[in-house]
């Protein structure tokens, strides 16, 4: 007697339409099923399908959040549909051995982190869906990690770090041939606080906002750094100058820069939204950036940084001691309630966007 299959009446094809949809939780479960199964789920075509619906549906997403507890920082995983943080995010590393653990940038699943225990600094790279990680071997030329991408063109996952001594160089770790590369020194730009780390990755540019009006990307694939595109500027209703606070982020598969402004005299802060209007301006190749204006809100309330965002239908704006729900169709901002849980974690300093995946990187070991 022929072995019996288990799902006879469905062709494979079919069987992988329904298992992209499935999350990546219960997909690793379902590996137990049978070989064709295993062999399925593992082949690296699925994991591509799995990943490009997920991005295209935004389903199976997540925040990952790092906020301060206490005299340390701390990561915590957030999904965005129940608003709850995940009990069983299993990290490379003990936090509580940790004085500071930071989720530097995520992409495909997979997240960048860096700690220091006992003034030692470790970085991994970390899919928290499959609890697998590596370890990134140390370079002892670098100062701080700044960004995480995917370049497109190589097929290759790169983390981004700076060198500052007598002038700044990057290194770049390449994590398919786990190796480190020094690019062109010295790069010529002004350090500041909102520089040190890239907000997001954009169809293989990492970009975040540097100084003098400007944005900072980072080309991932020919490894240099561009200063080329103006940011929007606010039309102010008078000429007092009032702080600023820049975030660029992706949002409906395009680059949005928001600013959080002080009206000034107790009137409260103001969140203006641009979108690029085509980013073929990225990488300096001579095309001039123009930007959109998405809406302009007044927050009769207290704020004093953005640093995040929520999913496809409303922006989640993260200040220094709550979370504010902007939704772009309505041009309206609101307080999110916050469930017990979430009113530990507001107090947050980093939030990346996560999208669960299957992507596997050589060296992964589960943790």
């Amino acid at each position: 007697m022929p072995p019996i299959r288990p799902n006879p009446t469905l062709p494979e094809d079919l069987i992988s339409e329904i298992l992209v949809r499935v999350p990546v939780k219960s997909l690793l479960c379902l590996q137990l099923v049978c070989k064709d199964w295993l062999s399925l789920i593992k082949h690296p075509a699925f994991v591509k399908s799995q990943l490009r619906h997920a991005n295209t549906t935004q389903t199976h997403q997540a925040l990952i959040v790092t906020n301060v507890a206490g005299s340390r920082e701390h990561i915590a995983l957030l999904d965005v549909n129940s608003r709850q943080f995940v009990s069983d995010c299993k990290l490379p590393f003990t936090q509580r051995e940790s004085d500071v653990s930071i989720a530097i940038g995520s992409v495909s699943g997979i997240v960048f982190v860096y700690f220091i225990v006992n003034c030692k600094a470790s970085m991994y790279l970390w899919n928290p869906a499959t609890r697998q990680s590596k370890l990134i071997p140390p370079s002892f030329n670098i100062c701080y990690p700044s960004g995480f991408g995917y370049d497109p063109i190589d097929d290759e996952y790169k983390v981004v770090c700076f060198r500052c001594k007598e002038s700044y160089s990057a290194h770049v770790y390449l994590a398919n041939r786990d190796e480190w590369r020094r690019g062109p020194d010295p790069i010529d730009f002004t350090y500041s606080y909102n520089s040190r780390r890239f907000d997001v990755c954009f169809n293989g540019f990492l970009c975040g906002p540097g100084t003098h009006g400007m944005m900072l990307e980072f080309d991932l694939h020919k490894e240099v750094l561009i200063c080329a595109i103006k940011l929007p500027v606010i039309i102010k209703d008078d000429e007092d100058d009032h702080d600023i606070i820049t975030s660029i982020i992706e949002f409906n598969k395009s680059i949005v820069v928001i600013k959080l402004w002080d009206k000034g005299c107790n009137d409260g802060q103001k969140i203006n939204m641009w979108m690029l209007d085509d980013d073929a301006c990225l990488g300096g190749g001579g095309v001039e950036a123009s930007w959109t204006p998405m809406f302009s809100i007044n927050v009769a309330m207290p704020a004093h940084s953005i640093l995040g965002y929520f999913n496809n239908r409303d922006l989640l704006l993260l200040t220094d001691d709550m979370w504010i729900s902007c939704n772009v169709d309505k041009k309206e901002a609101d307080i999110v309630p916050l469930s017990v849980e979430m009113a530990g974690h507001h107090y947050t300093n980093i939030v990346v966007k996560y999208t669960e995946s299957l992507v596997s990187l050589p060296g992964f070991k589960q943790n």
